[in-house]
């Protein structure tokens, strides 16, 4: 199983990713969805404070069990700046440090063209801002099922980190 996390979103609070699901074999991802970490930082080695920001860009080797979201949670094992980073959701929380948390995308409301305008790109970027995330409980169960599934088929469990089409924001 590969966990893809294609982050489009990033600020000093929060960084925002689309999550794809990969099992092995197969050639489309089993499930797309929202994902959610602290602050965006791009970097790949590890520096004072790291633990504070989202994952570093790179492929890091993940374990299922040892997790607060159940036996068969997945957790980042290791890497630059980070131990133990586990992917959940909460019903309170948008992001939150040493998590990947993950559920639906909805937007609060909807852009006001006669407020805004009809410009496609500040468009783009409201939404990809304002864009928050619900239904993490059936997003976990969902991907629960499948790691019990790739578990099952002796699949090696990797979290594949791209900063490629972020766009950071600067308040």
């Amino acid at each position: 199983m590969v966990i893809r996390l294609r982050r489009y979103y990033g600020d000093a609070e929060v960084t925002k990713s689309v999550m794809e699901v990969w099992m092995q074999d197969e050639e489309e991802p089993r499930m797309v969805c929202e994902a959610r970490e602290a602050a965006f930082r791009d970097y790949g080695e590890s520096f004072a404070g790291a633990s504070r920001f989202c994952l570093p860009r790179g492929r890091w080797r993940m374990k299922p069990g040892g997790s607060p979201y159940g036996p068969m949670g997945l957790r980042v094992v290791r890497c630059p700046g980070h131990r133990q980073v586990f992917v959940g959701h909460r019903w309170s929380r948008q992001w939150m440090e040493g998590e990947v948390l993950i559920g639906v995308g909805v937007l609060a409301r909807e852009w006001n063209t006669e407020e805004w305008g009809d410009d496609a790109v500040a468009r783009k970027a409201w939404e990809d801002r304002k864009r928050r995330i619900e239904r993490g409980d059936e997003v976990f169960a969902r991907l629960t099922e499948m790691v019990y599934e790739a578990y099952g088929r002796g699949e090696e469990f990797w979290m594949e980190v791209e900063n490629e089409m972020i766009v950071v924001a600067t308040l």
